[in-house]
């Protein structure tokens, strides 16, 4: 195992599934006698159950009357809000799906709220660092990891003698027939020892790391633009003007969102499109750009000839057929005969010349339909393994293609969606400060180059402002109306790219990170006084690029931005360059200025870009 993990995966015995008295399975479990005064870091990705909170760190408290329990997987909100609230009422309630007009199947929670620090479950990433002390006083740190998609419930068990660490499958999704093998199980994968949080989150960014295919490191992350600035109002001539503008603004790769289809299911352009799929890709690539398309892979509209002709391949949860994202079904991938059929339309797709596949709404289907070819009692668990099997087919079929994560926000995140895909969307909302935040969250853990940001027009945020902090980091995607851009913004978003190409990279080891700044009032996640920020770490060179938001909060406010100087090959340097990446303008600068901080302009609310380098 690498990077100093291991994986433990336990024999379990098959617990009682009776109604009266259902069981959750455990299937690793770990002790560390001695620790005490824990903590747990959690990584809440981002869903539209809870909105407004985003890629967010918590840090809660492990004790013995406050255990906690992490729950992950591709519904992980509304399983936590289920779980808190049978803690507090002493129930035993079945996992569900919404119903009525007013949901869409976005929204996944029908009861309960978002989980709140002092619940015992909540929704997380599939890993997260603990710290402790031990038995002789030492500071001790753990990271756990999951390799599999199914929801798993990760247990901190505390007590007076130590920790227990434990991973449970819920009764409400896993009750098998029979256990499958060990090494079919989700595993968890530990490493532990003397340290800290930022050690054992070291230790994760090394194993999320290796988990990452190979061929997007291979360039720098592209610069896309996505027609959903639209939403589903396309048509070919819109989508041509749409590609006309994105090729003069030299994008790599552009992507044609939901709406080109005839049904979600189908996967077959509308009539309108001459050539269907492969005329769309001769648009793309006889402007000097890749093909990117939308599907919701694992999707079916009630109408589509997929779900009229085979409507028992969707997937039944309770005795219904699911109803998900835009009132569509769900197929299931547990059964054979679904899963190939998706496997097809997305094979059909990339021989007509799409390089770019973006995968939305639900993939990973619950399903309890008896005559599946799954064991009814493990759909979830068979529809993890079909999603892996088709993205695993098609990655093998086709080296050149890449695959993104835009699955109503990134989810689920853990070791097998990193290992099958090239990157994952940082935030649904397609806006400037919650891309900030989720590039900042998944910083801790990923590569700059992993993490899709997505920007959709605000004319209400000044423009330089909007763009700052889509200068650092992974694949910028474009989703505004560009064919009706001013000439002034597009001047802008030219710049905004040039310092883009600048400064992007594949590097495995560039993240975004906080800048540090001082100022009054100085704030976490690199505010201060009305500025907000976010950084690339310093190459091997010392060398660094900073972008901030000033807010009308901040005009008029001293803050200064504090680069990091301890980079290997410059720890000596004396001479700097700091230069302003929206004019051009340099000025040299000492170590001890630097040190000092360096004096933001927030003379007006605006976007500010900011580099130094070794003279």
């Amino acid at each position: 195992m690498p990077h100093g993990f291991e994986r433990i995966v336990a024999h379990p015995e098959r617990p009682d599934h009776s109604a009266e008295h259902p069981g959750d399975t455990i299937v690793a479990q770990l002790r560390l006698d001695g620790w005490h005064d824990a903590t747990v870091r959690v990584l809440h990705p981002f869903t539209w159950d809870a909105k407004f909170r985003g890629f967010r760190i918590d840090e809660l408290a492990v004790t013995p009357a406050r255990p906690r329990t992490l729950v992950s997987g591709a519904y992980s909100v509304a399983d936590a809000a289920v779980l808190n609230l049978d803690e507090s009422r002493g129930t035993r309630t079945p996992f569900d799906f919404p119903e009525g007009e007013r949901h869409d199947g976005v929204l996944y929670r029908t009861v309960g709220h978002s989980p709140e620090p002092h619940e015992r479950y909540h929704d997380a990433a599939g890993w997260c660092t603990v710290s402790a002390t031990d038995a002789d006083g030492r500071a001790v740190a753990l990271a756990t990891a999951l390799d599999r998609s199914d929801v798993v419930l990760l247990d901190l068990l505390a007590d007076d003698h130590g920790l227990t660490v434990q991973v449970r499958l819920p009764w409400q999704t896993f009750r098998p027939a029979s256990l499958p093998a060990a090494d079919a199980l989700p595993g968890l994968l530990v490493r532990h020892g003397l340290g800290d949080h930022e050690a054992a989150e070291g230790w994760l960014r090394a194993l999320l790391t290796s988990a990452m295919p190979t061929r997007a490191a291979e360039l720098p992350p592209p610069l896309i633009a996505d027609t959903w600035g639209f939403g589903t109002d396309i048509d070919p001539q819109r989508v041509t003007a749409f590609f006309d503008v994105a090729a003069d603004l030299g994008v790599e790769v552009v992507t044609v969102d939901k709406g080109w289809e005839d049904h979600v299911g189908d996967w077959n352009a509308q009539s309108g499109y001459a050539g269907g799929v492969a005329g769309i890709a001769a648009l793309a690539h006889d402007r000097g750009m890749k093909l990117g398309l939308w599907v919701g892979a694992g999707n079916a509209a009630p109408d589509s000839a997929v779900a009229t002709a085979h409507p028992d391949w969707l997937a039944t949860w309770n005795g219904r057929h699911q109803m998900v994202s835009h009132r569509n079904h769900s197929l299931c991938l547990g059964h054979e005969p679904a899963r190939d059929h998706v496997l097809a339309c997305l094979d059909r797709l990339v021989r007509d010349a799409v390089d770019w596949l973006l995968h939305d709404f639900e993939t990973i289907s619950r399903c309890d339909a008896a005559h599946h070819t799954h064991d009814p009692g493990a759909g979830e668990a068979a529809g993890v393994s079909g999603w892996y099997h088709v993205l695993a087919t098609l990655r093998d079929q086709h080296p050149h293609l890449l695959i993104e994560n835009c699955w109503n926000g990134g989810k689920p995140l853990d070791l097998q969606m990193i290992a099958h895909h090239d990157t994952t969307i940082g935030d649904d909302w397609c806006r400037s400060e919650e891309n900030r935040l989720a590039a900042l969250g998944l910083g801790v853990y990923l590569p700059s180059s992993w993490t899709s940001k997505y920007m959709g027009d605000q004319p209400h945020l000044p423009l330089r402002a909007q763009l700052a902090p889509y200068l650092v980091g992974g694949p910028w995607i474009l989703m505004g109306d560009l064919p009706g851009w001013s000439a002034a913004q597009l001047d802008d978003m030219r710049r905004a790219i040039a310092i883009y190409r600048t400064w992007r990279t594949a590097a495995r080891d560039a993240r975004a990170v906080p800048p540090a700044l001082s100022g009054s009032a100085a704030g976490v996640w690199g505010s201060a006084a009305g500025v907000t920020g976010v950084a690339l770490t310093p190459r091997a060179d010392g060398s660094q690029l900073a972008a901030f938001a000033v807010s009308p909060a901040g005009v008029g406010q001293l803050v200064r931005w504090h680069p990091v100087l301890g980079a290997s090959d410059a720890a000596d340097v004396d001479a700097w360059l700091v230069r302003d990446e929206w004019s051009g303008a340099e000025r040299p600068a000492t170590r001890a200025e630097l040190e000092q901080g360096i004096p933001l302009d927030t003379a007006r609310a605006d976007g500010l870009a900011l580099s130094v380098r070794p003279a």
